[in-house]
């Protein structure tokens, strides 16, 4: 008995950890907080100097004390502890210690020196609070990556037109942004692929209504996501001028002015803008306008992706025609509103090569809903529908009329179309089949065209 323990005890003795590669610890420690591993060098002398060629590291700075929270001294030993060793990822969370934030400069510096190739700064100094990040940051010529979320008045000002020399990513998420800074910020971006900006553009309490314009210059930019929010209605514009971009997601619950310049290259776009009249007056004609200017700028797109209520606005039709999407072949809808049914045929009607049409139906109406926000069909037929249209898929089928009434429509007027799928809510077998009996009624132009009712258990799809 005892003979067979010894190998057994052995085994659990047995420190494999220990035994690997350096560089297999070094990247297990680099996804650990730094205080945590540094408290790893007390395990034995195999790791008492490991977590000095940590590459990465991260630091939490906050009021609340937590296991993961360090200290402005700690921060400063570890980096002198670490001597000339690069930095490759330096992430710094500073929460609301604002008696900190006069050593946030040297440790950005600290970094730059070292090399440092991904950068990521989430600042939060108490309200009214003013800090201005270091010029030096954005002229590190290693940086390839840069997080930035700044609140209050976190100013980022770039020095000249020389900045940012090889930045390929930019992620600057804002809350009450400095005007100044968001004008300039993303004007200088010679080298940058993929940029997201995100947050919350409210006024700050008690200030009148200001401007904020974004001036988006990049000439090698493909990836352009913003995603704005606000409950006080402000004066927004962005203008972007990037040659190469290939994609772009808009999302806000106001309306920006968009201008965007030699969009030629752009090819997919998701456009999802909601005004919601409890926080802002009736958009009217200026909201049409700037829809007007937004479609003309996503003109050459192949794919789109929409939120019907940017349609809806009744102002639209004084505006005159909207452009027509030449090149468009693949469009999803996302119907939200009885008048999003005006909004399908539009966009029906603006696309003469269509090929593959989803809408999704998320329309929660009452049973006396105006008969003008139903579904009513084109005065023309639009020209897709007996050229190019092939597939049709319906998301979130309620097994309302107006939803029957437009499947008809495509079915008996889509020559060219080869498969129409409907996503229905929650039915029982026997009514499912009773509906699918139906659909395979429906009088089709097209021979070859298949119909497949697909039945969703849970509500979401």
């Amino acid at each position: 008995m005892a003979s067979n323990s010894k190998p057994h005890q052995a085994c659990i003795d047995e420190d494999r950890i220990s035994g690997l590669p350096d560089e297999v610890l070094c990247h297990i420690l680099s996804f650990l907080y730094t205080i945590t591993a540094v408290k790893t060098c007390v395990l034995s002398h195999r790791w008492k100097n490991l977590w000095a060629s940590v590459p990465n590291l991260k630091l939490l700075i906050c009021s609340p004390k937590s296991d993961s929270t360090c200290s402005p001294g700690f921060v400063d030993r570890v980096l002198s502890s670490r001597g000339s060793s690069r930095i490759h990822r330096f992430h710094l969370n500073l929460y609301g210690a604002h008696k900190y934030f006069s050593h946030v400069d040297e440790w950005i510096c600290t970094a730059i020196t070292r090399n440092v190739v991904e950068l990521h700064l989430l600042l939060f100094p108490n309200p009214w609070q003013r800090y201005e990040l270091p010029s030096t940051l954005f002229m590190c010529k290693t940086l390839v990556i840069l997080k930035l979320m700044l609140q209050f008045d976190i100013v980022a000002i770039p020095p000249n037109s020389d900045c940012f020399p090889n930045l390929k990513f930019l992620h600057v998420s804002v809350c009450f942004p400095d005007a100044d800074s968001m004008k300039k910020l993303f004007s200088c971006c010679p080298a940058l692929e993929d940029l997201i900006i995100d947050g919350n553009v409210e006024k700050i309490p008690g200030e009148a209504d200001s401007v904020l314009r974004l001036n988006v210059s990049a000439p090698k930019l493909k990836i352009l996501q913003i995603s704005l929010m606000g409950s006080w209605m402000r004066n927004v514009s962005i203008t972007v001028n990037a040659p190469q971009l290939e994609t772009l997601d808009l999302m806000e619950n106001f309306f920006a002015t968009y201008s965007l310049k030699n969009a030629k290259s752009l090819s997919k776009a998701k456009v999802d803008v909601q005004v919601y009249r409890r926080y802002h007056a009736d958009p009217g004609i200026d909201y049409a306008h700037r829809t007007h200017r937004l479609f003309a700028g996503i003109i050459n797109v192949k794919s789109l992706s929409l939120a019907a209520p940017i349609l809806t606005n009744p102002c639209l039709e004084f505006q005159g025609p909207l452009p027509k999407f030449y090149n468009l072949n693949h469009l999803e809808v996302r119907l939200k509103t009885c008048s999003s049914w005006k909004s399908l045929t539009k966009l029906l009607e603006i696309s003469p090569n269509l090929e593959n049409l989803v809408f999704e139906n998320n329309i929660e109406c009452h049973a006396d809903h105006d008969k003008n926000d139903q579904w009513c069909q084109p005065e023309t037929l639009p020209i897709c529908l007996f050229s190019s249209l092939k597939t049709v898929c319906v998301r979130g089928f309620r097994w309302h009329s107006d939803e029957m009434e437009a499947v008809k429509y495509m079915l008996k007027h889509g020559e060219a179309l080869n498969k129409v799928t409907v996503y229905a809510r929650n039915i029982s077998a026997e009514k499912q089949m009773e509906w699918q009996q139906e659909f395979v009624d429906f009088p089709r132009v097209s021979k070859t065209c298949q119909i497949e009712l697909v039945q969703l258990i849970d509500r979401g799809f």
